[in-house]
């Protein structure tokens, strides 16, 4: 089995000071993954286990998680969705030369062009605008596109401005509905992973 911390050791993740720019500012402005590491841990686990080939992040902030999560799998296809935000707060947005990279609205019909174009994707990561009409209409526009699994950033989030994931996810139908989820002690607010799929078993079975 991979020994996923020491190969996570060098990924700069959610730390104090992400912590105190989002107190402070309300944005991280940080140029880290802005994931918990034990439950990007586990994500990257269940990765593992359930064979994931191709992987779709919407909201890339700085590209740290797609990037790490590339050179981990060495996906067949990666795919990128972003607005650009994190360059608007003067950081750098990084990605594999060969990521599939659209800068513009995961909402918008130029999306829905694109996403056609990439067909099956194994892994959709959600994690861009979290108000919950936003993350509703990321939901359903990407689940009518080829897929095994749609995930979703902060559903078990107990911040207020993240509070439309947690609500989403509340009301994603089941059974097939998996979170990673574990403390975070530099923060006061929990995060989450949650990992939904209209007809496969999210969850990990031992042998």
């Amino acid at each position: 089995m991979r020994d996923f911390a020491a190969e996570l050791a060098d990924t700069p993740c959610w730390n104090r000071e992400a912590e105190h720019n989002r107190v402070q500012r309300g944005v991280p402005d940080v140029d880290i993954a802005l994931q918990n590491r034990a439950e990007l841990l586990l994500l990257c686990q269940w990765i593992e286990a359930k064979r994931i080939r191709s992987y779709l992040e919407i909201g890339v902030w700085t590209g740290r998680l797609l990037s790490t999560l590339h050179r981990l799998f060495r996906f067949d296809r990666v795919a990128a969705c972003d607005l650009g935000w994190a360059e608007d707060r003067g950081l750098s947005i990084s990605l594999p030369p060969e990521c599939a990279f659209l800068r513009g609205d995961s909402l918008g019909p130029e999306y829905q062009t694109w996403r056609s174009a990439l067909g099956h994707v194994d892994l959709v990561l959600i994690d861009g605008d979290h108000r919950y009409e936003a993350v509703r209409r990321d939901f359903e526009a990407n689940r009518g596109h080829p897929h095994r699994f749609l995930a979703f950033h902060d559903v078990a989030t107990t911040h207020p401005g993240d509070a439309g994931v947690r609500r989403l996810w509340q009301e994603l139908p089941g059974p097939h509905k998996l979170e990673l989820v574990r403390p975070l002690p530099v923060s006061r607010w929990r995060m989450g992973i949650g990992i939904w799929s209209a007809t496969e078993d999210p969850r990990v079975v031992a042998p």
